[in-house]
């Protein structure tokens, strides 16, 4: 499988892989593009971190070589257009995946193909681009708290790192639109119906706290207009922001400008945002207890309970990974996917229909 990605870390052509855990070197707002080939090597209900691997990565030259016309073609541009020629020739949807804090590019890459494998629209595999920005890779829960992960101090580091990759998320969603923007004036010219596949957000963990930033970013660059309806479904899985996140435009509340609707999924058993609550002094978490009110948001808002299909029987999980894992999760998802309505998805009990939901166990 082909997992497209951009990273506005280190590139260093000679490691393996090779982008590490510092930003690019010309600035924390640069990014790189490219594209990884992974493959399944295991059966993942068995070992599903150890599922896949890359066999290759491609990055895109920083200086392309000239078109027919004589003009540069930008490297998002090539793969922009590889992405929208398969999506419509193939008729897949595409996954713009954000990943969370204590992450390495290398494992971005490997958990955007679970994402890949297991979150389908019917029979079809979604074509997935992820944004790996500078995370520390390590093992355990993350925070600093065994000797694999190193400083105590690494959840701030990865925070401040997130916080900072914001502008390079915006500068690579402004691409994205610019590029929509022509391919729309270019169907229109030919009078071509629009494509009908659709793009969709998900961000996991510390990637809402990036994105937070990202968004004013966007914001910025597009000189206050207001933000444009990108995705079909923005998928916040276990949230490492405040609850109160999408209540506050200063915060994750320009959101629901670009994105038909939002889904939060959340539990209140998760033991990293538990770990983030109570010894990093942040308030509460959305990804704990879902949105702090639901009236007066944005009727696109709605909250899904997942704190009884939360474990994944790892304990280094920490209840923090069932988005990619549990069958009752990636069910549901599948099923917003597919465009069923939120009172009729299997699976759920409402908590309060129309908003609020809880995912029960299956069996």
């Amino acid at each position: 499988m082909r997992i497209y990605f951009a990273t506005n870390r280190r590139y260093v052509k000679s490691a393996t892989p090779p982008f590490k855990d510092r930003y690019n070197l010309e600035g924390p707002a640069i990014y790189r593009i490219g594209y990884a080939e992974v493959s399944k090597v295991a059966d993942p209900t068995e070992k599903p971190d150890d599922a896949f691997a890359i066999d290759s990565i491609h990055v895109a030259p920083e200086t392309p070589p000239a078109a027919a016309d004589g003009e540069e073609e930008l490297g998002s541009k090539q793969i922009f257009d590889e992405l929208t020629n398969r999506a419509r020739t193939q008729k897949r949807n595409i996954l713009v995946y954000i990943h969370g804090f204590n992450s390495s590019f290398e494992t971005c890459i490997l958990r955007a193909a679970q994402l890949h494998d297991a979150w389908l629209d019917g029979d079809k595999k979604p074509l997935v681009f992820a944004f790996s920005w500078p995370a520390d890779g390590g093992d355990g829960l993350g925070f600093g708290q065994s000797g694999e992960t190193g400083s105590k101090w690494k959840y701030f580091g990865d925070r401040d790192d997130a916080e900072t990759s914001g502008k390079a998320i915006a500068r690579s969603l402004r691409r994205l639109l610019d590029y929509l923007m022509e391919l729309r004036k270019k169907d229109n010219a030919a009078h071509a119906e629009p494509c009908e596949q659709c793009v969709h957000l998900v961000v996991h963990s510390m990637g809402n706290w990036a994105l937070r930033h990202a968004l004013l970013s966007l914001r910025t660059l597009i000189n206050g207009a207001r933000l444009p309806k990108i995705f079909t479904n923005a998928f916040l899985m276990a949230s490492d922001e405040d609850a109160d996140a999408l209540e506050e435009k200063h915060k994750l509340g320009l959101l629901p400008q670009m994105a038909d609707a939002v889904h939060v999924y959340h539990s209140k058993r998760d033991l990293a945002l538990l770990i983030s609550d109570t010894t990093k002094l942040n308030p509460d978490r959305l990804g704990s207890w879902g949105p702090r009110i639901i009236d007066g948001l944005d009727t696109n808002i709605y909250g899904i309970d997942c704190a009884a299909v939360s474990d994944t029987g790892v304990f280094l999980h920490g209840r923090h990974q069932y988005y990619r894992l549990r069958p009752e999760v990636i069910a549901d998802v599948r099923q917003v996917i597919a465009g069923k309505s939120p009172d009729q998805i299997d699976g759920r009990s409402p908590v309060r229909a129309g908003r609020l939901y809880r995912i029960e166990p299956a069996g």
